[in-house]
């Protein structure tokens, strides 16, 4: 199991000075810290938490009967650099079967995969010349009454797969993102198989990684990079690649000294990251076979709007996803409240009583990743602002600070773990003709 391989080393001489301190022990950090020790660098990874994964983050937990996916779940389509990666380390991945049903008014819509006016508005998107968000484009050219459903469908999507904010989201990007479809994978067993993959690489090539160990403060110039720790130790190095969330970056909860010029500052800001709310509820039995027997998503107008099941795995499990503004404003709540949403979100899609459900509920559990300490948030979606932005935090700042994520992938799986693989890739080659 993953938790036998992450053990602290903490025994590591925190004085001592490596070539290079990464903060964040996610699938970028993992990924970057591997190729900088296969080049033969002195690294260290700093992580906040007691286990790797960030936001991967399988849990193996009393009361379900499977691994549970209470972050990242999904591989989307044919992503080179994960699958690379699985296939290297020997794991498997399987399609996810199951249809796609959209429910509006207790009424379900099994052969309909969108709105009515939808085609109409991707081909209107499509000679979009210069972007816009994805609101001014709504307002513009479908603001009557006819298209008030199409509006909805589309908020209700930029937020639910996105996190998108449509008031800040890029028009042109929600094209390139969804005018074509790809397959999805899972990996049995969870993606923290592929993060154990990744951990024990770096432990074979004698890699430093300090569990528990969360930066407040970094000090730097061109030269060298001083990393502070809430528990009063410091790390020095020639330079520091920072992989935390674009939500803790955008907290402020760590402090540069000194403190970025504006523009790398705003860049940060304009990173488009939303919240997300994931709901795992294990049942007695799996009610919604005996409704139709081939669910695999569900996407709703219910305070809890979006579930699935895990087909082709036949089991008792549904996970319910909330994101976007509307997860933000619901984060404030308690686990008690999310699951009363839960279930009568529920008890409107299957017309079941909630007092039913309650009854073959058997164990829940509920992330809140707006609330995570460390997280601060679900991933990102690109803004309007978010392009150039990435330019600037592509460049170090003040020589010796490197920026990296999924939220600073240029690439066309925003917001995912290729995203994150792929951005740690490349700043690897960064750092290493940065350094040599």
């Amino acid at each position: 199991m993953l938790e036998q391989v992450l053990k602290p080393i903490n025994h590591i001489n925190s004085q001592m000075k490596y070539d290079i301190i990464i903060i964040g022990a996610g699938a970028a950090g993992l990924m970057t810290m591997n190729e900088l020790l296969e080049a033969g660098l002195h690294v260290c990874l700093l992580e906040a938490t007691a286990i790797a994964g960030g936001r991967i983050a399988t849990l193996h937990k009393t009361g379900f009967d499977q691994p549970i996916e209470t972050g990242a779940e999904f591989i989307h389509g044919q992503l080179p650099l994960t699958l690379s990666l699985l296939n290297k380390a020997g794991i498997d991945y399987i399609p996810v079967a199951g249809k796609m049903i959209n429910i509006h008014g207790k009424k379900w819509h099994k052969n309909e995969a969108h709105e009515k006016h939808w085609e109409t508005f991707m081909r209107q998107l499509n000679k979009l010349k210069a972007d816009t968000t994805i609101g001014q484009f709504l307002q513009e050219n479908f603001s009557g009454d006819k298209y008030a459903g199409l509006r909805e469908a589309v908020q209700q999507f930029a937020e639910g797969f996105d996190l998108a904010d449509i008031s800040k989201a890029s028009a042109k990007a929600a094209y390139r993102e969804w005018s074509h479809e790809d397959k999805n994978y899972r990996i049995p067993g969870g993606y923290a198989r592929l993060i154990d993959y990744l951990v024990r690489k770096g432990s074979h090539q004698n890699g430093h990684i300090h569990f528990n160990t969360c930066a407040d403060k970094i000090e730097y110039n061109k030269e060298n990079v001083t990393i502070h720790t809430t528990d009063n130790r410091h790390f020095e190095a020639s330079v520091a690649l920072i992989t935390v969330s674009a939500g803790v970056l955008q907290s402020g909860d760590i402090e540069f000294v000194p403190a970025f010029e504006p523009h790398y500052g705003n860049a940060i800001q304009q990173l488009g990251f939303g919240s997300v709310i994931k709901i795992l509820l294990q049942f007695k039995t799996s009610f919604w076979s005996e409704y139709y027997d081939d669910i695999g998503f569900l996407l709703s107008d219910e305070p809890i709007p979006t579930w699935w099941t895990q087909l082709p795995a036949e089991n008792n499990l549904l996970t319910g996803w909330l994101g976007g503004p509307a997860a933000a404003v619901k984060s404030a709540e308690t686990d008690a409240s999310l699951l009363q949403s839960a279930i009568d979100s529920l008890s409107n899609i299957f017309n079941l009583k909630a007092e039913v459900l309650q009854k073959d509920l058997v164990h829940y559990t509920i992330s809140n990743w707006q609330n995570h300490p460390y997280i601060k948030g679900g991933y990102s979606y690109v803004s309007i602002d978010s392009t150039n932005a990435k330019k600037i935090l592509t460049h170090p700042a003040g020589g010796s600070i490197f920026f990296a994520g999924e939220a600073l992938c240029n690439g066309g799986s925003q917001g995912t773990v290729e995203a994150a693989l792929q951005s740690g890739h490349e700043v690897a080659k960064q750092i290493k003709d940065y350094l040599h």
